[in-house]
């Protein structure tokens, strides 16, 4: 058995009754960060006098920085607690906002995303904790899926609501962004109890190496290191981490599609993983869970592939591009639920640590 896992039932503590709910649009602020400001990047990169390069500069410097929270903030919310955690994060990314709201350069917007990103993987990555926190071990699968499919609503509206903000100024998004980490701090403070209990004084930088050099030396009963399954799922998610980078300009500079229609493109394929989800929260069982992870990865590497070979080729068109993308990331909304329960069923007091070290890998990959 293995020795950090704890007993398949939940923590003794009240669960709320909108707790889904409240993670998936906690877990949402990551996408949010990502989507909501990509149809005005043009519109930034001329205020700042700089080219695209720059402007993608700024979403690879957050997907730095929030492998950074997440790395740290999962072995910290072992040590010190969740809702510390998540509430430290939250009044960082909502400070950050207000400060890239008033930026004058671009070097400020990229070190300020930086910030922000911290502030947000603080606060996301205790999300899965929290699932393996509350529930059984069987039913994380499905619960995953409700929190993910929670959280897809994000990828769907923030681009459109983005391209709705623009007319008032590009700062006015990263003001919304501060208001809404603000609303969660505040029902997170009143109404979600901690999970995992813990103090200041256990906050210890080499215990955090120690935790996550654990979590890399598990094995499971059957003799593996559940870290593979973080490593398979961080290279799949990698592939839509890339696809965020550069949707904005490929859509809108590449193939002239208007800041107004691009949410429409980019969230084809966000279709695609609310099917998976759905299906996911009727089907997922521990027992499926191996196949179904497997079967996942297999068509997204086939999509992959075929998206390569289309730019190869020079086959340009931009149904080749939506429909592919679709495909992988509808393929990784299969995967990923799977191989999370997979993964972090492996770990009970370590939850955090092993969240941590699954979702730096995921948007390092990606960065």
């Amino acid at each position: 058995m293995d020795m950090h896992a704890s007993s398949s039932h939940p923590s003794a503590v009240h669960v709320p009754r909108h707790l889904i709910v409240f993670l998936g649009a906690l877990i949402a602020i990551g996408a949010l960060s990502l989507d909501a400001y990509l149809p005005a990047m043009p519109a930034m990169a001329k205020s700042f006098g700089v080219d695209s390069v720059a402007m993608s500069h700024t979403i690879s410097m957050y997907l730095v920085g929030y492998g950074l929270g997440q790395f740290f903030g999962g072995s910290f919310s072992d040590q010190i607690g969740r809702k510390r955690i998540g509430l430290i994060g939250l009044a960082i990314f909502a400070a950050a906002s207000v400060a890239i709201g008033f930026a004058t350069t671009v070097e400020q917007v990229q070190w300020l995303r930086l910030v922000q990103a911290i502030g947000g993987g603080f606060s996301t990555v205790i999300c899965m904790a929290i699932v393996r926190d509350v529930y059984p071990v069987e039913e994380i699968g499905r619960r995953m899926s409700m929190v993910l499919l929670t959280m897809l609503a994000s990828p769907v509206i923030a681009p459109s609501l983005g391209a709705a903000l623009l007319r008032f100024g590009w700062p006015t998004i990263f003001f919304f962004k501060a208001g809404y980490a603000g609303a969660l701090g505040v029902y997170y403070y009143a109404k979600v109890p901690e999970t995992r209990p813990g103090r200041m004084s256990q906050l210890s930088l080499v215990r955090t190496l120690r935790q996550c050099g654990q979590v890399l030396s598990l094995r499971g009963d059957d003799g593996r290191r559940p870290v593979i399954y973080a490593f398979a799922m961080a290279f799949g998610a990698g592939c839509f981490m890339t696809f965020i980078t550069n949707a904005s300009f490929a859509y809108i500079d590449y193939f002239g599609v208007s800041p107004t229609a691009f949410p429409l493109y980019f969230g084809v394929g966000v279709v695609g993983m609310i099917g998976t989800q759905l299906y996911n929260m009727r089907h997922l069982t521990a027992e499926i869970a191996p196949r179904q992870f497997r079967v996942g990865l297999v068509v997204q590497l086939a999509a992959a592939l075929f998206l390569a070979a289309v730019v190869v080729l020079g086959a340009h068109s931009i149904w080749y591009v939506v429909v592919s993308v679709a495909v992988i990331v509808g393929s990784f909304g299969l995967a990923g639920p799977a191989g999370s329960s997979l993964y972090i069923r492996h770990f009970g007091a370590l939850a955090g640590s092993a969240s941590s070290l699954y979702t730096t890998l995921m948007f390092g990959l990606g960065s």
